[in-house]
């Protein structure tokens, strides 16, 4: 399967070498598409308070402008941490850029990073909390959920988690989530949040576009080319060299 000339690879999601691959699986790479396609008109306002692209790219140039220059992507759902991961590769290949596209060395980008709810909570909330104020957060969740399970009534255990028997999962999730969010307002913490109606193909294609055309903003922003990463083949050079000699 081919990526066509104009798309490099961290751009290659919607591409056949993304969808063939994710057919297989069973998903419906059709309503991933159509998600995708349908934020287009969105994503090319040229209201940027009517461009969720835009205007997320925005607030992220801006806080880096201040030295806020590490952004996580914290997801509250499990299930979209390899998506946190894409994004991730999206952000640092970029715009992490030694020259900006009038050849001047700059050493310009924002480091990516991807947290997971509420897992990530019992490890490194204390540094984002308590630490340096050089982060800046998106949060995402998802609004509806099919799984309904419920924690067991079990009295005994009252006392170690008060107010939680029989309570649904999802519930406990929302209340860890808004608890999150009500900590960042407190500590000052920038953050911004990306809801997603339910966990479809269709709402995934959204976001995947929705990030891509972000990245691109961001590139034009900060003056670099969204579309190359250069210094990644230093390492496959070095390594060849390597290889050679052995």
């Amino acid at each position: 399967l081919a990526i066509p000339k104009k798309v490099v690879g961290r751009y290659s999601v919607l591409s056949a070498v993304g969808l063939f691959p994710l057919a297989l699986l069973g998903v419906d790479i059709r309503a991933l598409h159509n998600g995708a396609h349908s934020m287009m008109p969105a994503l090319t306002n040229e209201d940027i308070f009517n461009n969720p692209a835009a205007l997320s790219a925005a607030i992220l140039y801006t806080h880096c402008k201040k030295g806020l220059t590490i952004h996580d992507t914290f997801l509250f759902s499990v299930d979209l941490e390899a998506i946190g991961k894409w994004y991730r590769q999206l952000m640092g290949e970029s715009i992490g850029k030694e020259y900006n596209r009038e050849g001047e060395q700059v050493f310009v980008g924002i480091t990516p990073t991807v947290s997971i709810g509420s897992t990530d909570l019992h490890s490194v909330a204390q540094l984002y909390l308590g630490g340096p104020y050089d982060k800046m957060t998106t949060f995402i969740r998802v609004q509806k959920r099919k799984s309904n399970v419920a924690l067991p009534v079990l009295d005994e255990f009252e006392k170690l988690v008060p107010k939680m028997q029989g309570k649904p999962l999802f519930a406990i999730m929302d209340a860890i989530f808004q608890g999150t969010q009500v900590a960042y307002q407190k500590n000052k913490r920038p953050f911004v949040t990306i809801e997603l109606p339910e966990k479809s193909a269709s709402c995934i294609g959204q976001l995947l576009q929705f990030k891509m055309m972000e990245m691109i903003y961001l590139g034009y922003l900060l003056d670099v080319n969204p579309f190359d990463q250069p210094n990644v083949e230093l390492y496959k050079q070095e390594t060849r060299k390597i290889l050679i000699h052995e």
